[in-house]
């Protein structure tokens, strides 16, 4: 396996997703709200804006050009991140991209089931997941640690 040099510090907020690493600092102004206003018809979480989703934060990410070579363990403390946790990781602090693959296909494949458990806080913890899951896929992350 490739040398793990690159620690990827982040914070992906409702306004704004914010990125460090190697002493450089990339702020995007669009974050978990604009991902879900310009997916999303109706608030409805379905197939459709899934896609959609991923092809926004897909766009997002090229966006902050970051390097893909060069894998990274990615790190922060985000309270959402702590919710996608205990969501789909119970008592783990930490996710590797086999867990994570895992998990979104069983998120697909029980959508509703998972839309139900966040119904109280609102759907941006299912959509932080899907960033996480397009972070590891396009950034090369091959895990995300709790700082």
């Amino acid at each position: 396996m490739a040398d793990l040099n690159g620690v990827l510090k982040f914070s992906l907020g409702v306004d704004q997703l914010s990125f460090e690493m190697d002493g450089q600092h990339i702020q995007l102004d669009r974050g978990l709200s604009y991902i879900q206003s310009n997916s999303m018809r109706h608030g409805l979480l379905d197939e459709l804006a899934i896609e959609s989703m991923i092809y926004v934060i897909e766009e997002l990410l090229e966006s902050a050009q970051m390097k893909y070579a060069q894998p990274k363990i990615a790190m922060t403390s985000d309270v959402l991140f702590q919710r996608v946790l205990a969501l789909f990781f119970p008592d783990q602090q930490q996710l590797d991209r086999v867990k994570l693959e895992s998990a979104f296909n069983t998120f697909v494949e029980r959508r509703e089931y998972y839309v139900s458990k966040v119904a109280d806080n609102g759907l941006s913890s299912l959509i932080y997941f899907i960033v996480l899951r397009e972070m590891m896929h396009h950034w090369n992350v091959v895990e995300i640690q709790l700082e």
